[in-house]
């Protein structure tokens, strides 16, 4: 019989050089291509400003290239606020109060601070050759700022960027107003607040209510008095009371003759003017 051949052990080198199972299907794995997401440059920028404000739901115009300028009461000039870059009108998150909500915003290329304003008046906006002009209060401090929007002359692709933005700006900020503002069938359908006789407040009262209530009141005054009826009291009878009771069934009855006398005297005095007015009526006949 030919001799058995020994068995190759492998050296520890040969261990730690050979790969494992994970490594060797990550190398596997590795050879496929990762799948690339498509995103629009909307999706982009709407992504940029929900980082900003989580209220952003939409983007409305976009232009390229704006300055922030802010108006200086001391010195009465337009001043530069050191904000400038993409400048945007944006659709924010409703309320119950504002169903509609935007705001312009400039993300700032230069620094950190970027320009946000929410759109609340048509009064607010002011449109000029040169600026659009946005008027807010903070703090109780009123402030002026001027949008510049850049734009070349026709037939440039940025020419009509300033006056497109404008008019968004300006219908967006009549719109929100508008919903503020109380509606006329409100008005006519009467949704006042009434805080009276236990009606909760908001609620709508009706006529019939209104002069019911009226009516109760009026019934608890009495034509004669002219004061509140009271509710009859009831007699308690006690020690100090007994008297009268007692005194009244001790005292003596009345007579029944001169109760037939006086029937017997009302009579002959009807019959008296009967006769009278009779012989008056023959006589003037």
């Amino acid at each position: 019989m030919s001799p058995r051949k020994a068995r190759h052990q492998p050296t520890q080198s040969e261990i730690i050089n050979q790969p494992s199972e994970y490594e060797s299907d990550a190398n596997y794995l590795s050879d496929i291509p990762l799948p690339q997401i498509q995103r629009t440059d909307e999706e982009l920028n709407l992504s940029v400003l929900q980082r900003h404000n989580h209220d952003v739901i939409s983007l409305e115009y976009v232009a390229p290239y704006a300055v922030v300028y802010q108006f200086s009461p001391q010195s009465q000039q337009w001043e530069k606020s050191g904000i400038e870059g993409t400048a945007f009108v944006c659709g924010l998150l409703p309320t119950e109060d504002s169903p509609h909500r935007y705001e312009v915003t400039v993300l700032n290329r230069r620094g950190l601070e970027n320009f946000t304003l929410e759109l609340m008046n048509a009064s607010d906006v002011e449109v000029t050759e040169e600026y659009i002009i946005l008027n807010s209060t903070h703090d109780g401090i009123p402030h002026v700022y001027g949008l510049w929007v850049f734009s070349e002359p026709p037939p440039s692709s940025t020419s009509h960027h300033r006056t497109a933005i404008a008019h968004k700006i300006q219908e967006y900020a009549a719109q929100v107003e508008a919903d503020r503002a109380p509606s006329l069938e409100q008005i006519e359908s009467g949704y006042e607040e009434y805080v009276d006789e236990g009606v909760p407040m908001g609620r709508q009262m009706s006529l019939k209510e209104m002069f019911g209530q009226q009516r109760q009141q009026d019934d608890a005054w009495s034509i004669r008095s002219h004061s509140p009826r009271r509710p009859s009291t009831q007699f308690v009878v006690s020690a100090d009371t007994d008297f009268f009771h007692s005194s009244q069934r001790h005292a003596p009855p009345h007579s029944p003759a001169v109760s037939a006398q006086s029937n017997g005297q009302g009579r002959d005095i009807l019959l008296d003017m009967f006769r009278k007015a009779g012989e008056g009526y023959r006589a003037a006949a």
